[in-house]
């Protein structure tokens, strides 16, 4: 075993000193070229785009005034390439000559929908949107800005599949499930880098500020050839600011009529070859809340502080040499009863008089990526983290902690001008400890006789290839191969097909299997909350699944507005699937599923862009079947709803008053069932969401702006009835916190103001 991660080690170093790989310009040319220009739209400048080189890893990213700079691309025939979030990708063709000096103004055009622009998440090296092979959903800060919420996970259901699930009812822990799949399923990830996982994706994500994101990149469907364990619904991609294309300085606050405020802000000391970015978010909420008349908190009170900096170089060639972030989040939660919450203090925790759930966290993040060659055709990504978290769920104390280190070398070459491969090798390390028998050995009495953490290393090494055939259809085959403890060689292969056949025609095949080594005690809040004990029938074995999807997007002209339509297809098959079953009282068991799970369903989008009135929208419908199937009988899976939608609409009147309206739609969900008396409807019914959002810009004589905005979220006030069960009795052992399927308070209205400075 301990050969294993050497040998991937070696394996990757060979590769990556293989000089014979690596991409070098035509013999005989020149790198001494130099192209400038400005990215304009409607005579205003672009800021921020990025301007590459189809077939070449050359690009740079525009300035605050449009401005962007290539140096050193060979001599020939070379195709920019410019997107911008908001505009439509657009391409220039430029011939070089030794030495020149080329000045190439670009004029985008406003997008019909955001999905454009380079993405990483679904090859792991930088393509555009319209090329990947594998579809890639993106989610542009602007969109996320629909909301007003210093929480990405209050914005993320926005996104068309993709729903947050509140697991407890006190204490608002939460998860992303995508296409009804649990959160536990899909790898969440700040810049390609999984250490947002188990312990952290239950807290440390309603710590990400949406002032800190660039954009969200979102891909439906098993993605463990390229990132392991976990992948098994999809990947969620958290790609945060560049110092070199930030505002010199941002500034937001927030407050609602529930007593919640927030301020972020943002701050750019360098901005050259070396780049850095200093940011912070600061949350409070501290009154009691509890319109369902339950006697518990709607809403946990929270302090919250999260604090990130980013450094980066580049070189001459405005091209990432070495970049390298960390961040820093702490947060204090409580929840409960009037009387624990009006008298709290730190003796009170663990109270058997006064129910109260309270949660400690600290959470240490480091990431980085060092370019090993110019080009950046290879390159090393590690990470690391540490995760504390003590808390109470009445007098059941809980403590863990949770560290992680990951790292990754990888290449990428181009044997023609047709094929790219990019192989690599990873090697991830992990450490979880708490006090529950899942880590230790205790006596009758209670009494530790024995301390066991688990401790593992999961090295894995991958191949991709993809070829294109005569510039209308990419081809894109992989291969990983873990090797874990527990469950020996793992293989996860994957393959993809994208055909063009016309410009307003797309169509995407992908087919993959995914795994995930399951880590139970850190995923499953309800082994903690209320009065149920845990019980794990058998030696879990880990979960795996393969999964096929059919997408296709097509352009319609309508007018000079043209329209644009997605649908997709999939269907995923579990096996060895962990399932909690809580029809015993008092008890949550475990064991893998003696037969199959399956997620399957279709999904569309519609969007469109008018340019007068500047009028936008954007609806998206997803149908799914989400059951399992074991001794030839067959039931759904809780919380997955049967379907689900939602739309936005943004008007803009003379580029100064903006009118954001969004809506979201759930049906109906299988839920838990309770004995009587305690007995809750088994499906929740059908509700939608409603937000709106009014904005005011105002610029700064040419060096900024300044947003006012108000909001008022859930505009027609639906709430669930209180989630929780027998909520009288809270340390009996009927009391529950799990029965949420909807918001648990109503209308919401805010105020809020962001200041950019460019």
């Amino acid at each position: 075993m301990r050969t294993v991660p050497i040998l991937c080690v070696l394996a990757a170093l060979a590769v990556l000193t293989d000089d014979s790989l690596a991409q070098t310009p035509a013999k005989g040319s020149v790198a001494r070229t130099l192209v400038t220009g400005a990215v304009t739209s409607g005579g205003l400048p672009v800021p921020f785009a990025h301007v590459g080189v189809s077939g070449a890893t050359y690009g740079a990213a525009a300035d605050a005034d449009g401005a962007y700079r290539l140096e050193g691309i060979p001599a020939g025939t070379w195709t920019l390439v410019v997107s911008a979030v908001g505009y439509e990708t657009a391409e220039y063709v430029i011939v070089l000559e030794e030495n020149e000096r080329l000045e190439q103004p670009i004029r985008l055009r406003e997008a019909v929908i955001e999905n454009e622009g380079v993405v990483v998440t679904g090859t792991l090296v930088e393509t555009f949107v319209r090329d990947s092979p594998v579809k890639v959903d993106v989610v542009s800060s602007s969109y996320l800005a629909k909301t007003s919420t210093s929480n990405i996970m209050q914005a993320i259901d926005r996104v068309n599949g993709l729903r947050r699930q509140i697991d407890c009812g006190v204490c608002g822990t939460n998860n992303i499930r995508i296409y009804g799949m649990d959160g536990s399923y899909s790898a969440v990830l700040i810049d390609g880098m999984p250490v947002m996982s188990s312990l952290a994706t239950v807290y440390g994500l309603n710590g990400i500020s949406p002032a800190l994101i660039r954009q969200v990149e979102v891909v439906k469907g098993p993605m463990s050839t390229l990132y392991g364990t976990e992948a098994l619904a999809g990947v969620i991609n958290i790609i945060t600011k560049s110092p070199r294309v930030s505002p010199r300085f941002s500034a937001a606050a927030f407050a609602n009529d529930h007593g919640e405020y927030s301020a972020d802000f943002g701050f750019v000391p360098l901005r050259g070859s070396w780049s850095g970015l200093l940011s912070g978010t600061l949350a409070y909420n501290q009154r009691f809340v509890d319109r369902n008349s339950d006697r518990f908190t709607d809403i946990p009170l929270n302090k919250r502080i999260s604090l990130f900096a980013k450094l980066g170089k580049t070189d001459r060639q405005g091209r990432q040499r070495l970049s390298l972030s960390g961040r820093y989040y702490a947060e204090d939660r409580l929840g409960g009863t009037r009387s624990f919450v009006d008298r709290f203090h730190a003796a009170l925790r663990g109270s058997t008089e006064y129910y109260g759930e309270t949660i400690r966290t600290e959470r240490a993040e480091l990431l980085g990526m060092y370019a090993l060659t110019p080009d950046r055709s290879a390159w090393l990504e590690f990470a690391a983290n540490d995760h504390v978290q003590d808390s109470y769920y009445g007098d059941q104390y809980y403590r863990a902690r949770q560290s992680g280190v990951f790292g990754r070398l990888a290449r990428q070459y181009r044997p023609g001008t047709r094929q790219s491969v990019l192989v690599g090798a990873d090697l991830r390390g992990h450490s979880y400890d708490d006090n529950t028998g899942s880590t230790g050995r205790f006596d009758a009495a209670g009494r530790l006789l024995e301390n066991r953490p688990d401790r593992r290393w999961i090295p894995g090494v991958f191949t991709q290839h993809e070829v294109s055939f005569a510039r209308t259809m990419r081809l894109l085959s992989g291969l990983r191969v873990d090797r874990q403890r527990d469950h020996g060689w793992i293989f996860s292969p994957r393959l993809a097909f994208k055909a063009r056949p016309h410009d307003r025609t797309t169509l995407r095949l992908n087919a993959g299997t995914g795994f995930r080594v399951v880590n139970l005690f850190t995923e499953d809040h309800a082994a903690y909350a209320g009065a149920r004990a845990t019980v794990v029938l058998e030696d879990l074995d880990p979960e795996r699944s393969w999964s096929a999807a059919a997408s296709g997007e097509q352009i319609v002209p309508f007018g000079g507005n043209p329209l644009t339509l997605g649908v997709d297809l999939f269907h995923t098959h579990f096996s060895n699937k962990i399932e909690p079953d809580y029809s015993v009282p008092g008890e949550i068991r475990y064991a893998n599923l003696d037969g199959f799970a399956v997620t399957r369903g279709v999904s569309a989008t519609l969007s469109q862009n008018f340019g007068r009135p500047s009028l936008r929208y954007s609806v998206g419908f997803t149908a799914m079947d989400v059951f399992r199937e074991e001794h030839g009988q067959r039931s759904p899976i809780e919380f997955a709803p049967d379907y689900q939608g939602n739309a936005s609409v943004t008007w803009t009147h003379s580029k100064r008053w903006t009118i954001d309206y969004t809506a979201v739609l759930t049906g109906p969900m299988k839920l838990p069932e309770y004995p009587p008396p305690f007995s809750r409807p088994a499906w929740s019914p059908a509700f939608t969401t409603h937000d709106v959002q009014v904005t005011y810009d105002l610029e700064i004589a040419g060096s900024g702006v300044v947003h006012v905005y108000g909001s008022v979220r859930n505009v027609f006030g639906y709430a669930q009835p209180s989630p929780l069960v027998d909520p009288d009795r809270p340390f009996g052992e009927s009391f529950d916190t799990t029965y949420v399927y909807g918001p648990l308070y109503g209308r919401t209205v805010g105020l809020g103001l962001r200041v950019m400075a460019l």
